[in-house]
């Protein structure tokens, strides 16, 4: 169990990072984007989409499992049943991905399409490299998402739309609202960490060097 926990948390830690980088990219650009316009400010809005969206990942997971240990240590009474169970915490994170994962995927096809064509254009090694990776990680997560989705519907589905008795109504209602506000929560709390990331950096860079190295540009 405490290996289970280390990894977890160090997927977490990585994924929070890599979101706080592409924030940081984004921000760096954001000025010079706003004056270019065009795909380069598509791609800066994409990036701030996918970092906004891991984000939101990393809340929910600490929203979700940290609500139930504190539930249990704090608010449980004896013999009463946690609103978080595994259930809801289940139903929780299966509609926090429903709804983040079409902005990741639109967000990863037009990045994906991106460095094909700086790929195309450059015909280096870092280029293809990027473009690689990123055609991989595009089919992963398209795939996965197209696997996964039946269970992760059917786990929304039967949380939020089953019927329970009269005596457990009461308790399946507020446990509902609460999932409902963890993860309003955790996509509130993502959207305004990017953007106060991508705020901190934005004007940081000089428009001019900006538009005399026209190919150093970060893909997420």
């Amino acid at each position: 169990m405490n290996g289970m926990l280390l990894i977890l948390v160090l997927v977490w830690i990585l994924n929070f990072g890599i979101s706080w980088l592409n924030a940081r990219t984004r921000g760096l650009v954001w000025a010079e984007t706003k004056v270019i316009g065009g795909w380069q400010k598509i791609l800066t809005w994409m990036g701030a989409i996918m970092s906004a969206s891991g984000f939101t990942w990393c809340y929910l997971i600490v929203l979700l499992l940290g609500g139930h240990y504190v539930e249990e240590a704090y608010f449980l009474l004896p013999n009463e049943q946690p609103l978080l169970d595994a259930e809801a915490i289940e139903a929780g994170f299966s509609l926090g991905y429903l709804i983040i994962i079409p902005g990741v995927l639109f967000s990863g096809l037009m990045i994906w399409i991106n460095s094909l064509v700086e790929a195309w254009r450059r015909r280096d090694l870092p280029s293809m490299g990027i473009a690689g990776w990123n055609t991989f990680a595009q089919i992963h997560n398209t795939y996965s998402a197209m696997k996964g989705m039946p269970e992760v519907w059917d786990s929304v589905s039967d949380f939020f739309g089953s019927k329970s008795s009269s005596s457990s109504s009461d308790g399946k209602g507020k446990a509902i609202m609460l999932i409902l506000v963890l993860v309003v929560v955790a996509i509130i709390s993502g959207i305004l960490t990017t953007w106060a990331i991508i705020n901190h950096y934005a004007g940081s860079r000089e428009i001019e060097q900006f538009r005399t190295q026209p190919h150093r540009r970060r893909v997420a």
